[in-house]
């Protein structure tokens, strides 16, 4: 009785909001397993897309005996609740920010490091290389399965006050940020007042005046509309907003050898989509964020190498905090990507 119980929870379909219809999937070998996947964004960006054509090619490689589910614009949960349902098995799957994952595995603070990638070349042959995987690996503890990275692209600075050019700009701006102490020191030491809020929040701060800005990548300023209540973007690309797909440990060890490899390989290929549309769109999506009144700067070598010297203590003081071994091979691992 207890094993059918246990059963018939897994695949129920909970009504995590108002929006989602509270239904159960009959067990039987001849059902689809469905996989809930929680993200925080719209169904329209980048990452958004990037799930649909998860969900495509885990159809397509597993002959239809798994189903995935997206659900946008944190309708599950915001990031930390993701992880939450996703450890206790009442989501099977997410992608959530290896700054929100710093609080599991605090290796993936490697990833969070300010200025730590020249290039998106850079940051996928590290995010695709032997010490990444053995990041993700350090999730089974948890209850968690690390599956792949995928990207939102590099995170810039935008705010109402005034255009940024050099490091004595952002002082005292009141910055949105991830709760995440590598972020929130890194911008800190910049001069920011860091102010830390679930991203579902952040639009109506930024309206109200709570907050003067905002720091995310550029294709999330264009797909939340943040260009209606933010003037100013510099492409500082202070950080990188690399995520992780990961799964529920319970559901994952109910699926067979050959679907877990299928949802790995289908992982790994969306992987490369997303790379792909973020490269794609970023001309553009800069010209739509000008196009609707946001100007747009950048900073010069030697200006952004005061942004990197003023961080350099925070890299210094986080990496000596973590697994050496994995902090020795990760840096290799980057070395060789120069």
């Amino acid at each position: 009785m207890k094993n059918y119980i246990q059963k018939a929870r897994h695949h129920a379909v909970f009504g995590l909001s108002a929006s989602v219809v509270a239904s159960v999937t009959v067990v039987g070998a001849a059902n689809a397993e469905t996989i809930k996947f929680s993200y925080p964004v719209s169904q329209e960006s980048p990452m958004g897309r990037t799930v649909d054509y998860f969900g495509e090619l885990i159809a397509e490689k597993t002959d239809g005996s798994v189903d995935l589910r997206g659900f946008p614009s944190a309708q599950l949960g915001n990031e930390i609740q993701s992880i939450s349902s996703v450890q206790g098995g009442i989501v099977e799957m997410a992608v959530t920010t290896t700054a929100g994952l710093a609080s599991v595995v605090p290796e993936f603070n490697m990833f969070n490091l300010p200025f730590m990638f020249d290039s998106y070349e850079q940051l996928d042959a590290v995010s695709r290389g032997p010490t990444a995987e053995k990041i993700l690996a350090k999730l089974e503890p948890s209850q968690m399965v690390g599956l792949c990275y995928w990207d939102y692209g590099f995170r810039n600075i935008t705010n109402n006050k005034r255009p940024v050019t050099k490091l004595e700009d952002v002082n005292g701006l009141r910055v949105r940020t991830i709760q995440n102490s590598v972020y929130l020191d890194s911008l800190s030491a910049l001069g920011i007042n860091p102010t830390p809020l679930p991203f579902p929040e952040t639009f109506t701060a930024l309206e109200t005046g709570a907050i003067d800005g905002n720091e995310i990548a550029n294709d999330v300023t264009r797909s939340a509309s943040f260009f209606e209540v933010q003037d100013y973007l510099t492409e500082t690309q202070h950080f990188t907003t690399l995520s992780v797909v990961y799964a529920s440990k319970g559901f994952w060890d109910k699926l067979d050898g050959g679907e877990q490899s299928a949802i790995r390989a289908a992982c790994a290929e969306a992987s490369v989509f997303n790379r792909d549309i973020i490269n794609a769109g970023g001309a553009e999506t800069l010209s739509v964020l000008e196009e609707n009144g946001m100007q747009i700067d950048r900073i010069s070598a030697d200006d952004l190498q005061e942004f990197r010297d003023a961080v350099q203590p925070v890299v210094d003081q986080v990496s000596s905090g973590l697994d050496q071994e994995i902090v020795k091979e990760f840096n290799a691992d980057k070395a060789a990507t120069k």
